[in-house]
């Protein structure tokens, strides 16, 4: 079953880890002992989706690495998207490399990242597949001193996509266990029993996202400016079991196994040599999600808790800070630049509207994850008209001399539906509605030549559910939804004759079908306003020559809705 979402990608260094860390702009060698290969490819094989996220997440890798982890120009190779030749091809380059330097006396460490699909046996380079066990001896004959591994791996997709799903086995598992050894270290997205995950709100995979926060300086525990292989694993690994807690897959734990004996404590990254940082001071407590301005890709997601202050290493440029504490939500705006370290200040930023979603990579709406911000459920109660659909059941009236009593042609109709997220945009509608009233009538004379009125009237109403799909736009203001479904549908008809006491009546029931389209208007956190169009078919009520009415039909309702 299962997945590898990622071997922890920083290849990392053995000399020259004894100097203090150095201040902001400080002049940082490179560390010439190291390469790296990062992969990343968002193509299914045969009954899989395409990702989304696997190549941008291997961009930003590729972006720490070379930002951070001290790896200079050329040392760093990323390849996107790679045919199956490509992609050894590029290995065997890097094994060439590698021999060449330990050909000249020099010990070389190896870093190797992949994201993308894969199969529990096999990376998914589309239709194509590189088999583990090759993979496992392309690695291993490389002649490096240490190699770390980060495997990022997807299966199928949809609004929160499964990663390396097969029932067979666990990717992450068999990769530790056939890569293991003396100078290699694993570090896979979840356990034996898991699947590992991609998140629509951060635009890229859980686990990716939090170590990438931890080598900015988040995991920096000990607060010694550098990001240790542990720390970032036990960053990565609270903060993905946390975020995955309430998703419909469930529950993700990031995995470590290492087999690096007597080599020390390996670093990944050295946020304090940054050209430029930003930090969340001591006392600030809450949700912080950092962002570019104005392209609003997430930098940074994470929940600072008072007490130590966290330096988060950047890129010099213009970002867009969403801090909420509660209710209280404000929007910072900040530059950052060259050799600059600045502390961020949101007593000094104006408040925001309480976000409701974000999406990375494009217009910044929300204070992820969506999970923790978005409602759960709401209640919305609705009262709007139908047309009383002209079949044969209402012109068999007409044929018996009865007459529509009503001034305007058609019926209320009044509703009410219980809805429950499911997911970023799906979810669950509990609903009842009243579908129409008709009433009919007609005159006649009684046996004295009297006038009296006979009266044909009839009531319906369902009680379903349907799936609901809506995308909030204007931070949340405004919800767009489609949404379809059924359920069972009860009638009532009723005759009475003025000329005698008692009433004629019949219970009728049967199956309805319902779809509709609507926008909820949201300009308060829970309370708000809607309006919906829809069509039903719900052919309820008969009469005794076996004419069937449909009591659905067009409709158009407005109500009120409470969000919570």
């Amino acid at each position: 079953m299962a997945a590898w979402l990622g071997w922890l990608r920083w290849g990392v260094l053995a000399a020259g880890l004894t100097a203090g860390p150095a201040g902001v702009g400080a002049a940082a060698p490179p560390r010439e002992e190291a390469l790296a290969l990062v992969v990343g490819s968002n193509r299914g094989g045969p009954g899989q989706a395409d990702l989304r996220y696997a190549e941008d997440d291997a961009r930003r890798v590729s972006e720490v690495l070379a930002g951070l982890g001290r790896y200079a120009p050329g040392q760093v190779k990323t390849l996107l998207r790679p045919e199956r030749a490509a992609f050894f091809a590029a290995v065997e380059e890097l094994a060439a490399r590698v021999r060449e330097r330990r050909a000249q006396g020099q010990k070389i460490q190896l870093f190797f990242y992949y994201s993308g699909h894969a199969r529990a046996s096999a990376l998914d380079l589309g239709a194509e597949e590189v088999p583990l066990a090759e993979l496992r001896k392309r690695l291993l004959g490389i002649p490096s001193s240490m190699t770390i591994a980060v495997l990022d791996a997807c299966q199928s997709g949809a609004f929160s996509r499964i990663k390396g799903a097969e029932a067979s086995a666990d990717f992450s598992v068999n990769s530790i266990s056939r890569l293991n050894a003396t100078g290699v270290a694993v570090m896979a997205s979840s356990s034996a029993t898991e699947l590992s995950q991609e998140s629509e709100q951060l635009a890229g995979s859980y686990f990716t996202h939090h170590l990438l926060v931890a080598l900015r300086g988040a995991g920096d525990s000990d607060r010694d400016g550098q990001v240790t292989l542990s720390e970032a694993y036990r960053y990565a690994y609270h903060h993905t079991l946390t975020d995955t807690a309430a998703t419909a897959v469930g529950s993700q734990h990031v995995t470590l196994e290492t087999g690096l004996r007597g080599k020390g404590e390996v670093v990944l990254s050295y946020p304090a040599q940054a050209s430029s940082q930003l930090e969340l001071p001591a006392a600030l407590s809450g949700q912080v999600l950092l962002s570019r301005d104005p392209s609003g890709s997430v930098i940074a997601e994470l929940q600072k808790a008072a007490g130590d202050p966290v330096r988060l290493a950047l890129p010099a440029g213009r970002y867009v800070a969403l801090f909420r504490k509660g209710a209280d939500v404000r929007r910072c705006e900040l530059g950052l630049s060259e050799h600059e370290s600045r502390a961020l200040d949101v007593s000094d930023c104006p408040a925001a509207p309480a976000p409701v979603t974000i999406a990375k990579g494009g217009e910044m709406v929300a204070l992820a994850p969506a999970e923790e911000v978005r409602e759960r459920f709401s209640l919305e109660l609705g009262l709007g008209g139908t047309d009383i659909p002209e079949d044969r059941y209402v012109q068999r009236l007409g044929d018996f001399g009865f007459d529509s009593q009503k001034v305007l042609k058609g019926s209320a109709r009044l509703q009410g539906a219980l809805w429950w997220r499911l997911g970023p945009y799906l979810g669950l509608v509990g609903e009842v509605t009243s579908f129409e009233h008709g009433s009919y009538a007609r005159g006649t004379l009684d046996a004295t030549g009297g006038h009296q009125t006979q009266k044909f009237e009839w009531w319906t109403m369902g009680l379903g559910g349907a799936l609901r799909v809506s995308y909030p736009i204007l931070r949340g203001w405004l919800v767009p939804y489609a949404q379809g479904g059924g359920g069972y549908g009860f009638g009532r008809s009723v005759y009475t004759d003025a000329g005698k006491p008692e009433e004629s009546s019949d219970l009728h029931s049967g199956f309805y079908l319902s779809v509709a389209a609507g926008t909820a208007l949201m300009p308060w956190r829970h309370f708000g306003a809607y309006g919906q169009l829809s069509y039903t078919v719900a052919p309820i009520v008969s009469n005794l020559l076996g004419d069937r009415h449909d009591s659905g039909g067009g409709a158009l309702v407005i109500g009120l809705r409470s969000a919570f």
